[in-house]
């Protein structure tokens, strides 16, 4: 796996991108306060072109935000690469980018929520990155930044291993322990790019899977659960890790619980899994490198997450 160079203190000079949807154009004070924080810690900030550029529900024109992408990766300046924001429609750039350019030049790339249909392409060909925090989301809501997501960023970038830090009480849905490669993200995105050339079913293969969501009813979140079940992609799974489903609840006159929700999708494997894990659309978030190994430890009494190999060189 090509991985890319640690960063050597806190203050990292960090390109911020736009690959998505113009989420800096549509909430500019949420951008500019996100921004603020960062450069307040010491983080020095290079934005890329397409950043404050809008095309209907896009940064740009999709070639556009693919050679921009890949420019910032040229740039001999920039220590590593952050998301401004998501985007539904991330998997409309995957066909314009230059993956074998992306490889021979690559930088920690921090993404999460749709950008994992992007981060599963990378894994696809080869590249570590980082599930991670957004500039605006992570940095420009109210209640943000923590200083647990920003101390995780920064020490995993700077290649920390071991036991993952705890912000709140993890629950276990079955016991055991697995190893393996991470993989995943939010549900609903790698719904939208698994089974294709990008990520194929055999992706999954050998590797603990990460899940996260927002807003979401369960039945539609095992809609596409189950359409990557279809795929084959949990046969050969070693494990899955659950972070914050926030928002998601049952449908209308369904009276169900997470575990209900959880047993509906993984009853009839013996994997070890792992839930509410600090990590998805909330405040608090861990630092999870794509791509690398890690150990899960399924313990009702103690469940733990330890990295067991660096996601930078």
């Amino acid at each position: 796996m090509k991985k890319g160079r640690r960063i050597l203190n806190d203050k990292p000079v960090l390109g911020i991108v736009g690959l998505s949807a113009p989420d800096a154009f549509w909430h500019p004070d949420l951008y500019r306060k996100g921004k603020f924080e960062l450069e307040k810690r010491g983080i020095q900030i290079a934005e890329g072109g397409t950043v404050h550029t809008h095309h209907f529900y896009m940064a740009e024109d999709l070639k556009v935000i693919a050679d921009d992408f890949h420019k910032m990766l040229l740039r001999k300046d920039i220590d590593a690469v952050m998301c401004a924001g998501g985007g539904t429609c991330i998997n409309k750039i995957l066909p314009f980018l230059d993956f074998d350019l992306m490889r021979e030049n690559w930088k920690p790339f921090i993404g999460i929520s749709n950008i994992v249909a992007l981060m599963a392409a990378m894994l696809q060909n080869g590249m570590v990155s980082f599930h991670g925090p957004f500039s605006i989301w992570s940095y420009g809501l109210p209640g943000t930044p923590t200083e647990y997501t920003h101390n995780n960023w920064v020490n995993i970038l700077k290649g920390y291993t071991g036991k993952l830090p705890v912000a709140s009480e993890w629950k276990v849905y079955r016991e055991g322990q697995g190893e393996g490669q991470l993989i995943g993200g939010n549900i609903w995105t790698m719904g939208t790019v698994a089974g294709t050339k990008y990520c194929p079913a055999n992706l999954f293969d050998g590797k603990i899977l990460i899940l996260e969501d927002i807003g979401k009813t369960y039945d539609r979140l095992d809609a596409t659960l189950t359409h990557m079940k279809l795929l084959g992609a949990f046969e050969n799974l070693r494990g899955v890790i659950v972070g914050k489903l926030n928002d998601c609840k049952p449908p209308e006159k369904v009276q169900m619980g997470i575990e209900d929700f959880l047993g509906e999708v993984f009853d009839g494997y013996d994997f070890p899994i792992i839930y509410d894990c600090d990590f998805g659309h909330v405040p608090d978030n861990l630092c999870l490198p794509i791509g690398c190994e890690l150990k899960m430890v399924a313990d009702k009494k103690q469940p733990e997450l330890i990295l067991l190999e660096p996601g930078v060189e």
